[in-house]
């Protein structure tokens, strides 16, 4: 009986409110799922009853469309960019913040504004630089830019000012390095900030569009966005195909969140174990 009660109609209300959100936010997901099971005509009529087109279509994803050789070079860039990105921006935050100088704060504060500045502004120089260094059509072209990021440093900035200084102190009157300090002593009480910056670094870098659109110019080179784009100005839109191209981009991407959720969520918290 006491359960019944407990059911009020403002509490049945929000029930309802939050079902209604939950089934909005799964519909595209449900939709896309079903979509790798029918043929181009019945996904363009709504129809949501799964087909019989599922073989086909990952024919055609995998033949026509070579998914491998794109999967392949979005799971490499991204990867080394998410590497490289933690070096070089985990280095620079570590810098910035325990190595005190006078010019510190003013450096760093020119790299903040820098985030003002739109991408779309700083193309067509970087565009020429590349084209100089010979590096269009690489994927030396994409990943270099994306590995040095101002928010990735400002991040990790703010969570090793609460690592102890006192700590880095006590390693060196052992005659610990300073690279030993902070792969020995930093990095394994700070992994969740630097698994939440790996988020951030592979995400930003997987769904990149403009940039690689820019520099990719063959096709054995392409990633998983510039293959889609390339299929939807197509004639004729093969949409079971890419339905499933869509729904295997998503899979590393849940993969790493079911994964690496507590780390993501306690990284953004400013965890110190």
């Amino acid at each position: 009986m006491s359960v019944v009660r407990s059911w009020t109609p403002g509490r049945l209300a929000s029930v309802a409110v939050l079902a209604a959100a939950a089934a909005i936010s799964v519909f595209p997901f449900v939709w896309m799922v079903i979509g790798t099971t029918l043929n181009p005509n019945d996904v363009l009529r709504g129809i949501l009853a799964p087909g019989r087109e599922l073989a086909s279509n990952w024919e055609k994803a995998t033949g026509m469309y070579d998914l491998p050789t794109f999967l392949a070079n979005s799971l490499k860039i991204a990867l080394l960019t998410v590497a490289l990105g933690l070096a070089v921006n985990g280095l620079a935050a570590f810098g910035f913040e325990k190595y005190p100088s006078k010019a510190r704060d003013r450096v760093f504060g020119v790299l903040l504004l820098t985030l003002i500045i739109p991408q779309i502004a700083i193309v067509i120089p970087m565009f020429r630089m590349f084209a100089f260094f010979k590096l269009l059509n690489t994927h030396a072209a994409i990943v270099l830019p994306s590995i040095m990021s101002v928010f990735i440093i400002f991040f990790m900035r703010q969570n090793f000012k609460m690592f102890p200084t006192e700590i880095m102190e006590a390693a060196r009157v052992d005659g610990a390095s300073e690279l030993s300090i902070l792969l020995r002593i930093v990095l394994p009480s700070m992994q969740a900030t630097f698994a939440s910056a790996a988020i951030y670094l592979f995400l930003g870098q997987w769904n990149s569009y403009l940039w690689p659109l820019i520099t990719i110019l063959g096709d054995e080179m392409k990633t998983l966005p510039i293959a889609m784009a390339s299929m939807m100005s197509a004639y004729t839109i093969e949409y079971g195909a890419l339905m499933i191209i869509v729904c295997v981009s998503v899979l590393p991407v849940l993969l790493l969140f079911l994964t690496m959720q507590k780390q993501f969520v306690a990284g953004l918290l400013g965890s110190v174990k």
